[in-house]
């Protein structure tokens, strides 16, 4: 896969339907050789609101402040991001908790959390007027649609279900696919609810009225997503400041789309629509609700990229406590806290 400069992005979306973008410049904390480099596996396309900062890190300069040359690699989901990390291709990925306490709890990964930006967590359930779903105890006997089996979507809606005293298998699961068209099986009582990403849900909020959505952190601490690395890289310090610096220009991006809000994120979409092709930005309402909804989430944590140990803490009582993970682990030991907190050193 071919590495592009930022000026090549949109073509190299048009040609390839992959992102490996890069961003140049000198200065920042690159030293006199230049910018350092470092790759962050994205899970999902990157042409989604929900990488909003890692756009507007790239296309605003925040990266090329820090003296980052970042990479953007596209993986097929988490499992084999988590898999590049530990083998020491790639330094940084932005992963669900409970993907990241799986790998590290349940199979003793060398995974390490070092901060979050999308605090609250980005999934969505969506029911219809007829039959609405609008709290965890509505799940009981349902059939839910899922994206896949198993997987972080039917562990949250384990998780929903558990918050309301529902034991796992009184909530029946149907695989079915992720666009705004399967709301047509609920529609049609196939399915009583499906899950989705947030943008997709803000696309049914705005396009059909008698659409429900159900936000799981209403009931559960759970789904938030992390910066994850391997224990090796922070035992590295040139990586470490990599990752310190990669976690200050997110934070600095955060802060820009924070502030743009007032001006109805204008600026933020326009910088983001210079080198990415979004779907949502073609519709101002929904980019404009989903980022609404992603400055909420920027702003639910302990800093703009720390963890709360607490809600850390919270986040594996409740995977072990619907036995996704043993008991009596230390979930401190797969979270690492210094990264984040240096995030504002010059």
């Amino acid at each position: 896969m071919a590495r592009t400069t930022t000026g090549r992005l949109a073509a190299a979306l048009l040609a390839a339907g992959l992102v490996l973008a890069g961003c140049g410049g000198s200065g920042g904390d690159g030293g006199a050789d230049g910018p350092d480099e470092i790759t962050f596996l994205n899970i999902l396309p990157m042409e989604s609101l929900g990488y909003a900062a890692e756009m507007v890190a790239d296309t605003n300069g925040h990266f090329a402040e820090h003296g980052l040359d970042v990479n953007f690699e596209a993986t097929q989901g988490s499992a084999p991001a988590i898999q590049t990390l530990l083998a020491g291709s790639a330094e940084i990925s932005r992963i669900g908790d409970i993907e990241t306490m799986v790998a590290a709890g349940e199979r003793g990964a060398p995974l390490v959390a070092i901060g979050s930006v999308v605090h609250r967590g980005p999934i969505r359930m969506i029911s219809a007027e007829r039959a609405p779903v609008t709290e965890a105890a509505d799940f009981a006997g349902k059939l839910v649609g899922t994206p896949s089996e198993g997987g972080t979507s039917s562990i949250t809606l384990d998780l929903v279900a558990g918050s309301a005293g529902i034991p796992a298998e009184d909530v029946r699961r149907q695989v079915v696919g992720l666009s705004p068209g399967v709301f047509e099986l609920v529609q049609a009582g196939r399915v009583d609810a499906f899950i989705v990403s947030l943008d997709t849900a803000m696309v049914l909020d705005a396009t059909r009225p008698e659409a429900v959505v159900y936000d799981p952190n209403d009931a559960i601490s759970a789904g938030s997503q992390v910066y994850a690395t391997s224990a090796a890289m922070l035992d590295d310090p040139a990586e470490k400041d990599k990752l310190r610096r990669y976690l200050a220009a997110i934070a600095d991006a955060t802060r820009f789309i924070t502030e743009d809000e007032a001006n109805g994120f204008a600026e933020t979409m326009r910088l983001i629509g210079s080198a990415y092709q979004v779907p949502a930005l073609a519709d101002p309402q929904v980019a404009t609700a989903a980022l609404s909804a992603y400055v909420e989430s920027y702003n639910a944590g302990d800093g703009p990229t720390g963890i709360s140990p607490q809600r850390w803490q919270a986040t594996y009582d409740e995977i072990a406590g619907i036995g996704q993970l043993p008991a009596g682990l230390d979930p401190a030991d797969w979270l690492d806290g210094s990264v984040a907190a240096a995030e504002a050193t010059p």
